[in-house]
């Protein structure tokens, strides 16, 4: 078992031991901070958070872009026993309530452009002392820049207290209710031996490039753990990855390790195709391409392939491993599959009687593993073959992925719920024409109001504004009743894949 040890320890001051002090650990489009410059920034964050009164234990809200500051500030909290809890950007302010209020954040460290969200539910959220900003601050709030800068760093680290973990990360919901995972100082290191170094080889002379955001497991781990602990070098894109973008950092990048989801690599091959020719080969460097997040389709696999001469290497993860708990490997891939179980990964397929089913049978999976607490049951099915290749089939329950990140039905819907236009809804997935998952509403509309095109557009338009845009339906019918089950329970499975 491995010995719980401050986590910011072994993700920096071991690089600086192990001589790598001045090779590169973050590196964004227009600067690069070395591993001693990450040292040095963390443990300034980790006193200008002791001198603001934070203590072991007490939870650190980080709403900041992909950038080195979210990583010292991250790495700083987890040094002297605070725990971080990295908060996706795209959240409203009333999501953000919700979200600050159940992990009862003491301080929240936003970039500039967003503290705007937290100031506008700070008096909404008792456990708040104070709101620290990046780049710039207003009345009200702490220029947590200017904190760091003036500081001496901490260079001591506060060891592991017994239940306390080193970061919480939020995955979807539970009973409605917003579900915290929360990782100890250990689960980083089993997951980076499971999978980065069993299944990626990951080494100090690798260049690590994620398109997923650092709130995400998927992102935080192979975006900024796993490369850390390798010793190597990790790229941030503070903005939105858009192809565009992504085209430029490979090009001048060059990872060896590239990680998205298939909605990313639909859209940088569709982006792709439309560059004149001749293309150049921007995944030449790449001996990894990572694909998790959400289900494959083998359209998008093809056209990768096509496009740019790389396989895919899918997996499958749960935020409770903080990474895949099931993968392909570069030398044993299945179309369709998100391969097999990781060492150290128990998984079998149980029926709705908690038996176990045989291979080429659809059943709910179980997972065992040495960051679990327990057995956990994920509310996936899935199928196993007579090899042991696992093939997704869906969500037991109403929860999908759009991009990457959950969506849940219930949250969509309250959003459309608050149009005057709307008296009733089910929110469901649904597919693109590359197989991709959208959210598909189906609305009865109000008395006085009628369905139409323009209606469609404009709830649309209402959701993104009142929840993170992923979440917004892509398509919107018009009905005139909802099915629903004797108990008056509305039936969204009678409404995926339906045709008005």
């Amino acid at each position: 078992m491995v010995a719980q040890r401050n986590l910011s320890r072994a993700l920096v001051d071991d690089c600086l031991e192990a001589g790598r002090g001045e090779t590169a650990a973050i590196r964004e489009p227009k600067r690069v901070w070395t591993y001693t410059r990450l040292a040095t920034e963390s443990m300034r964050a980790a006193e200008a958070l002791r001198e603001l009164g934070v203590t072991p234990g007490e939870r650190v809200a980080l709403l900041m872009h992909d950038c080195a500051e979210l990583v010292s500030t991250f790495l700083g909290a987890v040094r002297i026993g605070a725990v971080p809890v990295p908060l996706n950007v795209l959240l409203r302010p009333l999501e953000l309530r919700t979200l600050l209020n159940h992990c009862g954040a003491v301080e929240v460290v936003a970039s500039g452009d967003l503290a705007k969200d937290v100031d506008a539910v700070r008096n909404e959220v008792p456990s708040l002392r104070h709101l620290l900003t990046i780049g710039g601050a207003h009345p009200g709030q702490i220029d947590f820049s200017a904190l760091v800068r003036d500081v001496e760093p901490w260079t001591n680290s506060h060891e592991p207290d017994d239940g306390v973990p080193a970061f919480l990360l939020y995955s979807g919901a539970q009973n409605g209710e917003p579900r915290a995972v929360a990782q100890d100082h250990a689960a980083p290191r089993h997951a980076f031996d499971a999978y980065a170094r069993a299944v990626l080889q990951l080494g100090p002379a690798d260049r690590v490039l994620s398109s997923t955001k650092l709130s995400t497991a998927y992102g935080l781990g192979l975006g900024l753990l796993f490369p850390l602990m390798a010793g190597a070098a990790t790229f941030l894109i503070p903005g939105r990855t858009r192809p565009r973008t992504l085209f430029d950092v490979l090009a001048a990048f060059a990872p060896t390790v590239f990680a998205a989801t298939p909605s990313i690599y639909a859209q940088l091959a569709h982006d792709f195709a439309e560059l004149p020719q001749p293309r150049p080969n921007l995944m030449a460097s790449v001996r990894h391409a990572i694909s998790g997040g959400e289900m494959l389709p083998i359209a998008v696999e093809k056209r990768v392939r096509e496009l740019f001469g790389v396989d895919l290497l899918h997996g499958f993860g749960v935020t409770d491993a903080l990474c895949f708990v099931l993968s392909n490997r570069p030398e044993a891939r299945r179309a369709l599959s998100v391969g097999r179980p990781l060492a150290g990964i128990g998984a079998r397929l149980l029926d709705e009687n908690g038996a176990p089913v045989p291979p080429q049978e659809i059943g709910a999976l179980e997972l065992r593993g040495p960051t679990f607490d327990g057995p956990l049951l994920t509310g996936d099915r899935f199928l196993v073959d007579a090899d042991g290749y696992y093939f997704y089939c869906g969500r037991g329950d109403d929860l999908f992925k759009v991009s990457g990140r959950w969506v849940a039905p219930g949250e969509v819907e309250r959003a459309l719920l608050l149009h005057p236009a709307v008296w009733e809804c089910a929110v469901v997935e649904d597919r693109d024409d590359d197989g991709l998952p959208l959210p598909h509403a189906f609305v009865v509309t109000n008395v006085g109001h009628t369905g139409s095109d323009e209606l469609a557009r404009e709830l649309m338009r209402f959701v993104k504004d009142e929840i993170a845009p992923y979440k917004y339906p892509r398509q919107v019918s018009f009905v005139d009743t909802l099915p629903r089950a004797p108990d008056g329970k509305v039936q969204r499975w009678k409404l995926r894949g339906a045709v008005p």
